[in-house]
């Protein structure tokens, strides 16, 4: 399973949660957490940030019905956010 795939699966999993919003460094934490014990596939957070970005790049979204919206952190505005949104 491709780091994309793996990503794209924890997307949708937030996006189906009430939960579904993340900043950068959720994606870097809980990401290569999930693709070890949900998929048994071990990458590196920049591995997964990588392809996060190209993700956003190709639109790849739009095929699973999803959209990204981006957020402002309240304490951090150098953070970056996103909020999946379901497409319907």
């Amino acid at each position: 399973m491709s780091t994309e795939s793996i990503l794209l699966k924890w997307l949708v999993s937030r996006a189906n949660s009430t939960d579904n919003w993340f900043f950068s460094y959720t994606l870097e934490q809980e990401v290569p957490i999930y693709g070890r014990l949900a998929h048994q596939k071990t990458h590196t957070a920049s591995t997964y940030s990588r392809a996060f970005r190209k993700i956003r790049e190709e639109n790849t979204l739009d095929r699973f019905g999803l959209e990204l919206e981006e957020i402002t952190h309240k304490d951090n505005k150098k953070v970056k956010g996103w909020r999946v949104i379901k497409n319907t």
